[in-house]
């Protein structure tokens, strides 16, 4: 395999798993909810069993790490693939609440083992010099999948019924079991021991990167949780387009900040994000109108589209391909902890200032949160610069 090659057959397969994967769990986001009280569960239960996957992969994504690192990364998603077809088809055979959490619980590890094996993999086959790149490419699939995916599920459930949309979703799990198939099982290095460390859970390493992209996760829980609710109390109707917009300015954006972060470094592609979308959320909060309220979309995805990808590239760069899987799951993790936060806070905010101004608020906190954000990251890539190169400097001498 050609080394500087970045769309050699093995990162294509990948790129297709990740975006089957996409669509299965995107199809039966939107359906889910509705089905499990058409099937008789209280909003309260389907909430909570909606809910488990984000808590059944907060627990389990930090042994997914060390589990990708060690183990084999084919053979990892090929079991995830297991566990979360078998987590889909269960919702097609039970009405019982504890069966129905038991295998929303499977897809839930399913899910939180096939989102870092599926990074890990894909760093062995993307050059280190195209790190970023591919990375932005990678990330793509989940884009659309989240964009495109909701409404296809939806119009399958609406005319073929719920099930059918669930076994559909099964069988895009199947495919990517199908494609696992094709790639080769890359060898580890032999693991002398068992015993589990701190730092093969979380990868202190990539802790400054995973803090600063932290920041764009609380935003996404803020705007997934109380855009639409500011859009009613302000009288803005329509606003559901904002998260296509999003979708859109993403998929664009993502694949040039990687080839930026890989040309000119990290901060180029950071340190602009970071601002545009702390300006974007400064906007948004005095936002009265549906075209305004898009061009703050677009602010904040440009802003998004350019320091993610170059984040979670920045951690698997600072620790290398072997530990690749720990960085991922430490990414992730913080994103997970991070979209939780926000939605919590942001609650607290919207009871205790009333009306639009309590939203103006959550949205300037958001504001804020960016900006200290780039001043954390401009200060640790600034010291590691420095540290660099004195090193280098001790080395001529």
């Amino acid at each position: 395999m050609n080394q500087e090659k970045l769309w050699n057959k093995y990162y294509i397969l990948t790129l297709l798993v990740n975006t089957l994967h996409a669509f299965s769990f995107y199809m039966i986001a939107t359906i889910l909810s509705k089905y499990l009280v058409g099937i008789g569960t209280t909003v309260t239960m389907a909430g909570f069993i909606v809910g488990l996957v984000s808590l059944t992969s907060l627990v389990c994504r930090p042994f997914s790490g060390v589990m990708a690192d060690r183990l084999n990364n084919v053979t990892l998603l090929k079991w995830s693939t297991v566990l979360m077809g078998i987590g889909l088809l269960g919702f097609t055979i039970t009405t019982e609440i504890p069966l129905l959490i038991f295998f929303r619980i499977i897809n839930g590890v399913g899910f939180a083992l096939a989102g870092t094996c599926q990074i890990a993999l894909a760093s062995h086959y993307i050059p280190k010099t195209r790190m970023g790149e591919g990375i932005g490419y990678f990330g793509l699939g989940m884009v659309i999948g989240s964009a495109v995916a909701p409404g296809i599920g939806l119009a399958i459930a609406e005319s073929v019924g719920m099930r059918v949309t669930f076994l559909i979703s099964a069988v895009m799990v199947a495919g990517e079991f199908v494609i696992l198939m094709f790639l080769h099982e890359e060898k580890k290095k032999t693991v002398e021991k068992i015993r589990i460390h701190l730092r093969d859970i979380v990868c202190v390493e990539a802790l400054p990167f995973t803090l600063v992209a932290g920041s764009y996760s609380f935003i996404n829980g803020i705007i997934a949780s109380y855009l639409v609710l500011y859009a009613d109390e302000v009288g803005v109707g329509g606003v559901s387009v904002y998260f296509t917009v999003c979708a859109v300015v993403l998929f664009i954006v993502r694949p040039f900040s990687g080839k930026l972060m890989d040309k000119k470094g990290i901060r180029v592609a950071v340190v602009p994000g970071l601002i545009l979308t702390a300006c974007s959320m400064f906007i948004l909060g005095v936002s009265r109108t549906l075209p305004l309220i898009l061009l703050t979309g677009v602010i904040r995805s440009l802003g998004q589209g350019a320091a993610q990808p170059a984040l979670q590239a920045g951690c698997i760069n600072e620790v290398g391909i072997d530990r690749s899987g720990v960085a991922t799951s430490t990414y992730y993790l913080g994103g997970d902890i991070f979209q939780g936060i926000g939605p919590m806070i942001g609650g607290f905010i919207v009871e205790a200032i009333a009306g639009a101004a309590g939203y103006t608020a959550i949205f300037a906190i958001c504001g804020i949160f960016q900006l200290c954000a780039l001043g954390y990251f401009v200060f640790v890539t600034g010291r590691k610069k420095a540290e660099k190169k004195q090193a280098a400097g001790s080395e001529m001498a």
